[in-house]
C-alpha cells in the first residue's frame, strides 16, 4: 500500500505472474480451458482450438483483465456463438499464491457473465 499523506491511501493491484491452467465458466455452461502465461506485458495462452492473449491492469487497486479469445480451428466455445473472436473483461476477486478467481463479461454479449478460475503451475524464470 502507498500512502501520501494522512488521509489519502492508495493501494496497487498485484499483478499475476506465473504459469497458469485456467478454466472458463459462463452463465450457460462450462466453455473451457486452457494454459496461460501471466507476466508483465499481459496474458498469453492457448488450447488445442483458441488462443488467448491480452493486458492486466491495475484499476484502483484491482486487477483488470482484457482477454480476447480468438477460435484457431476445430470445435468453438457454444457461448460464444458463430463468433471468431470475443473480448472479456474480467476483474480478479481473488488472487493467493497458488491461483486467482476472476469474474466480468463477454464484451460482445453483455448479459452472459464469465467466471474464471486459475490454478499456478509454475513460475516464470527471471531475467538476471
Amino acid at each position: 500500500m502507498f500512502v501520501y499523506g494522512p488521509e489519502i491511501h492508495w493501494e496497487r493491484a498485484i499483478m499475476l505472474n506465473g504459469i497458469f491452467h485456467v478454466s472458463f465458466q459462463s452463465s450457460l455452461a462450462t466453455v473451457g480451458e486452457g494454459l496461460a502465461v501471466f507476466d508483465a506485458c499481459g496474458v498469453h495462452g492457448a488450447n488445442e482450438n483458441h488462443i488467448f492473449r491480452g493486458a492486466q491492469a491495475d484499476n484502483g487497486g484491482a486487477t483488470i483483465l482484457t482477454v480476447e479469445i480468438r477460435h484457431l480451428h476445430g470445435e468453438k466455445y457454444p457461448t460464444f456463438g458463430p463468433l471468431g473472436a470475443v473480448n472479456l473483461e474480467l476483474t480478479v476477486s481473488k488472487d493467493t499464491g497458488d491461483g486467482f478467481r476472476a469474474e466480468g463479461s463477454i464484451r460482445e454479449a453483455k448479459g452472459i457473465r464469465l467466471h474464471v478460475v486459475g490454478r499456478k503451475l509454475g513460475e516464470l524464470v527471471q531475467a538476471k
